[in-house]
């Protein structure tokens, strides 16, 4: 009694196609092998199977295999007396430059054809309309993608070599290479050129003012997390060009494998609200994600009054201070690529990176900072770092340097070229127990500890000792402590939770940054002026 809906391609792109078979969209959907068409055969047998009195749209994507077989297959339909149509979708707007008699690809696009005629057939228009009103989605489609990496079909090397730091523009869904190959971009970026092609006026010609739905597709291998972004990226470039979206979608609709890449399907709305009408007739196909409605990006958070946080002052400086940070930040940028490997050993591989980050803030701040009382610059270290050093090593860091700075008033404040060793030490010691309480972690379980407990025991060891002396025995302590840590079982950390045999004889990340500003404190005692 309702017009059938099918359509179909090569395996290797799910959800697509079975996965929008549902009341509202496809009434079935027919597979080929990886990246091949299915066969006519099996296209026809399809259509026969769902196609009732009153007919069958058949809906293909672009491609010559498809094209040729799905053709095959509506002709000998009609042979056999059965009213069917065929659309082609068509919606690549990457492919303008090229002279081809192929034409556009069919991509991700063609699902907004699925949608809207499903929902005109689900509610029991005629075929030759249901057909009108896929043309004209037809029209009202344009694609552009984007992958940093190529897809590996099963049992296969991967589709094509991309170095590495390298991106492609213009991607099929079929493992081929795009159009062009670029340098690794920001987000912004890349955001931006893909809607560089979908408003080229040769394709979509998407332009100020224009009403839009638009889906953020998945090729299969890329994060929530970088979708999120790329989504925020989206909208700001919409708001940007005063283009209003009725309906973002967002997610895995049509994959290319793994591919580690995504798509950007724009359709253009009538003023009418006729296609936002139909994008949003309810469907029973599983895999078709509800969008989101006029979608915002909301005001950043801002600082809560109660909040203290680092505000650049009109400093008192301390030359010997100043120099120390200085000596501290290059001693550990020139470590961050060896702690992101090392802790891509034991962790999540961030480590010198996270450092790296909040280094970059102090740098910037390194000239407000005021001088002229010991606990004051101790706490604006700790709120920089606890503002902008995420993690487990932002929070233990940001738990020492306020357990210090609350020694110091304890022990009594002083402007900080007055500190002595005594009360150094005793900041240590008051840093290495709140990180021990909150951190849970002990000397001995392969963490900075295992660096900050020795020197701290140098430190009160040796009160008497001249201060080349103990400069030379905190650096040694603090050299020694990473190595043990290399033979250290992990019990604390994500390291714990990888097999022993996977760590040995990997030093800790955590310690060798410690151990790394420890020797760097060490050196501008022994070269600077410090009683």
């Amino acid at each position: 009694k309702k017009v059938a809906l099918i359509c179909g391609g090569g395996s290797g792109h799910a959800p697509a196609h079975g996965g929008y078979v549902g009341t509202g969209m496809l009434s079935g959907a027919v597979a080929g092998n990886v990246f091949a068409s299915p066969s006519a055969t099996l296209v026809l047998e399809l259509i026969l199977e769902v196609t009732g009195d009153a007919g069958c749209l058949v809906i293909v994507k672009n491609y010559t295999g498809d094209c040729l077989n799905f053709g095959i297959a509506v002709e000998k339909a009609k042979k056999l007396g059965k009213k069917v149509e065929i659309v082609i979708c068509a919606d690549d707007t990457t492919l303008l430059d090229q002279d081809t008699l192929a034409g556009p690809r069919g991509l991700c696009g063609v699902l907004f054809i699925h949608k809207i005629a499903g929902a005109f057939a689900a509610q029991g228009y005629p075929l030759d309309t249901v057909y009108s009103m896929a043309q004209l989605v037809a029209r009202s489609i344009g694609t552009a993608g984007v992958a940093v990496s190529p897809c590996v079909p099963p049992g296969k090397e991967p589709s094509f070599t991309l170095p590495d730091c390298y991106m492609e523009f213009g991607i099929g869904i079929h493992g081929e290479p795009g159009t062009v190959r670029c340098g690794s971009i920001d987000c912004k970026s890349t955001v931006d050129k893909l809607f560089s092609y979908l408003s080229d006026s040769r394709g979509l010609g998407l332009k100020i003012g224009d009403e839009v739905a638009i889906i953020v597709n998945n090729l299969g291998g890329t994060s929530e997390l970088e979708m999120g972004v790329v989504c925020q990226e989206v909208i700001r470039w919409l708001e940007l060009h005063d283009i209003t979206c009725y309906q973002l979608y967002c997610g895995t609709y049509m994959t290319s494998l793994g591919m580690h890449g995504i798509s950007l399907s724009v359709l253009r709305l009538d003023q009418e609200g006729t296609l936002l009408e139909l994008l949003n007739y309810p469907t029973s196909a599983p895999f078709w994600k509800p969008g989101c409605s006029q979608p915002k990006i909301p005001p950043p958070f801002s600082h809560s009054p109660h909040v203290v946080r680092f505000v650049p002052s009109n400093p008192t400086p301390n030359t010997f201070l100043q120099n120390t940070l200085v000596r501290i930040y290059g001693a550990l940028l020139g470590k961050v690529r060896e702690l992101d490997e090392l802790d891509r050993k034991t962790g999540d591989g961030d480590c010198g990176s996270t450092i790296a980050g909040v280094i970059k803030q102090l740098q910037a701040k390194t000239s407000g900072l005021d001088f002229s009382s010991f606990s004051l610059f101790l706490t604006q270290l700790s709120d920089i770092v606890e503002e902008h050093m995420g993690g487990t090593s932002g929070a233990l860091y940001t738990i020492g340097l306020t357990a210090a700075a609350g020694q110091v008033r304890i022990s009594g404040d002083m402007p900080c070229d007055k500190v002595t060793r005594t009360l150094l030490t005793e900041c240590l010691d008051s840093a290495v127990r709140a990180v021990v309480k909150y951190g849970k972690a002990q000397e001995g379980d392969c963490t900075m500890l295992d660096v900050l407990c020795p020197v701290l025991r140098v430190m009160e060891l040796n009160k008497e000792a001249d201060l080349k002396t103990l400069t030379a025995m905190c650096s040694k302590a603090a050299d020694t402590g990473v190595l043990k840590t290399a033979a250290l079982v992990p019990r604390a950390g994500r390291a714990s939770y990888i097999r022993k045999e996977d760590v040995n004889d990997v030093p800790d990340p955590g310690a060798v940054a410690a151990a790394t500003w420890v020797k760097a404190v060490c050196k501008s005692f022994y070269l600077d002026d410090f009683e």
